[in-house]
């Protein structure tokens, strides 16, 4: 009996012709699909979305191999079992459709009680597959089981309200994104499953109530264009966000198609030349491969220069902010500094007045006599008192200048005039050590425009450094005109100083190396003469051929109109 069933099997009869096409449109996709969603599994580190990808991919290929086996066997038995399956792995893909739509539209997990109606849809199926009531009979000569009409009503019920579900998002996902690159990437993808799930089910349930099976086998050639629109939302959109190497999918997936040939070809000359293409391909894959091993290699390295370009600069960034505070502190304080510099000014100033004042009338005898050693010493207070007014007078002008209150009363007035007067009234003190000063000028214009006492402390502090800074020898004073400028200048043979002591001298607190000469002085002199200097839209600079060679400041300001 099995002999005569074997010879006269129907299943094997009714398939010869479309047994190969069977075959393709099932084996290779089943090869792609699962190569593609092992892939992804993988490379995403098993997050949920490959988790879900991958189990569509499979029920998908399970009902494909199940379809493969009633078409290409010719075991009545296995293909009646195989066939009582089939309805409730579709529904299974099906329903996974819907939940990789749901999880890529919203970027997380469905709700539980989504999960848990998914499950409920799929016990009534299960259970009657179980108990043997999806199929009804099976009819050996045509070689087709009898499905259940509830069940089939049951299914098209379920996958209509599924495709619905996924028409719905794909309507939502016109008018929930702003910027065309995602809305362009739901577009894509749902389309293609809805495409896919669309077909799929209406070709079934059309060859379920017809009984002509082969519009289903037929209509699984729209497989490719699911499967590129999925490969290009893959590599292309990047839809699983991270770092895939399509190429190597691509090539995997070209020796598929090149070995699938292999199933379905008789010829032996067309084997051989089928085994010879896979052989090269392969030969070709590998170094392929090798070469883009070294690609993938340097841009790996370079993305990971680029990560820590990023946190450098993120560090930068935090370190900018951490100096822009302490730089607002460090302001904050230094306004505090002036402030209290110039309150303290202010406060000393007034009884050192007062000393000087009574001290001066002691020392002229406006008390009455005083002894010589009386005298000495008042006198000694005098100066003293006298040093240290000027000191406090500075840093009261530096304090004005750093908080921007220092005034200047601009008037028009001769230069010249001020500088012989303070050139005189200096000599006295260049006499007592010896120093010959000379002043000179020529007959030129001197008129600037500018204040006048501030200007004449500027000539005062010059001409005192370079008594103060002298230990012999000459000081010259000279104002002339040159083109449209004043020039004063004040030249001695002093201790001159180097070009590293001639580019600080001018900072606050700084006095070169006269420090070892003169310990009195506030190092403020020099500053405050730059900083009055500029004011009035002039400059001041020293030149000095040397340390031990003698210096000349100098000063100039434009001639007033």
């Amino acid at each position: 009996m099995n002999e005569i069933n074997t010879i006269l099997n129907t299943c094997y009869e009714l398939t010869l012709d479309t047994r190969v096409i069977a075959g393709y449109s099932h084996i290779i996709p089943v090869l792609l699909s699962l190569t593609l969603s092992f892939f992804v599994f993988f490379k995403a580190k098993f997050n949920l979305f490959s988790k879900i990808f991958l189990a569509f991919t499979v029920s998908f290929s399970l009902w494909l191999l199940g379809d493969l086996i009633t078409w290409g066997s010719n075991n009545y038995n296995l293909i009646y079992f195989i066939w009582s399956t089939l309805v409730y792995i579709e529904l299974i893909f099906f329903i996974l459709g819907l939940y990789f739509v749901i999880v890529f539209v919203h970027e997380r997990d469905a709700k539980w009680y989504t999960k848990l109606l998914f499950l409920a849809i799929l016990l009534i199926p299960f259970i009657m597959t179980v108990n043997g009531q999806s199929v009804t009979g099976f009819n050996q000569s045509v070689c087709e089981a009898g499905n259940n009409s509830w069940l089939d009503t049951y299914k098209l019920i379920v996958e209509g309200v599924i495709v619905s579900a996924i028409v719905f998002y794909l309507i939502r996902s016109f008018f929930k994104f702003q910027d065309y690159a995602s809305r362009k990437a739901d577009i894509i993808v749902i389309s293609s499953i809805l495409l896919f799930l669309t077909v799929f089910g209406a070709t079934e349930y059309i060859s379920s109530i017809t009984g002509v099976y082969e519009y289903n086998l037929y209509s699984l050639f729209i497989l490719p264009i699911f499967l590129i629109t999925i490969i290009y939302a893959v590599f292309e959109l990047d839809i699983f966000r991270f770092d895939i190497l399509g190429t190597q999918y691509l090539v995997v997936g070209l020796v598929i198609l090149s070995g699938g040939q292999l199933f379905f070809i008789s010829s032996a000359s067309d084997r051989f030349l089928t085994i010879l293409s896979v052989a090269l391909t392969l030969g070709l894959s590998v170094i392929i491969f090798r070469n883009f091993k070294k690609e993938t290699d340097q841009r790996l390295h370079i993305e990971k220069l680029s990560v820590d370009l990023a946190d450098s600069k993120l560090r930068l960034e935090s370190t900018n902010m951490k100096l822009e505070a302490a730089n607002d502190k460090l302001k904050e304080l230094d306004k505090l500094k002036t402030e209290f510099l110039s309150l303290a000014t202010h406060q000393i100033r007034s009884p050192l007045t007062a000393i000087k004042g009574y001290a001066s009338m002691v020392v002229d005898g406006d008390f009455g006599p005083i002894g010589d050693q009386a005298k000495e010493a008042i006198d000694r207070i005098y100066q003293s008192s006298k040093n240290l007014a000027i000191v406090v007078e500075d840093f009261l002008n530096v304090s004005k200048i750093e908080s921007g209150g220092m005034k200047y009363e601009k008037v028009n007035f001769d230069f010249a005039e001020i500088s012989k007067s303070v050139a005189t009234d200096l000599s006295l003190a260049a006499d007592k050590k010896g120093i010959k000063l000379e002043y000179t000028q020529d007959e030129g214009n001197h008129m600037v425009k500018g204040d006048k006492e501030k200007l004449r402390q500027v000539v005062l502090n010059l001409i005192d450094n370079s008594i103060k800074y002298t230990k012999a020898g000459n000081i010259w004073v000279s104002v002339k005109q040159v083109g449209d400028k004043m020039l004063f200048a004040v030249k001695d043979t002093g201790i001159g100083m180097t070009e590293e002591i001639k580019n600080s001298l001018f900072q606050k607190f700084s006095r070169g190396n006269g420090g070892r000469y003169n310990t009195t002085g506030s190092g403020l002199g020099l500053y405050l003469g730059k900083e009055i200097t500029a004011a009035h839209g002039g400059r001041i600079w020293i030149e000095s051929p040397g340390d031990g060679l003698g210096s000349t400041f100098f000063v100039e300001l434009n001639i007033a109109k």
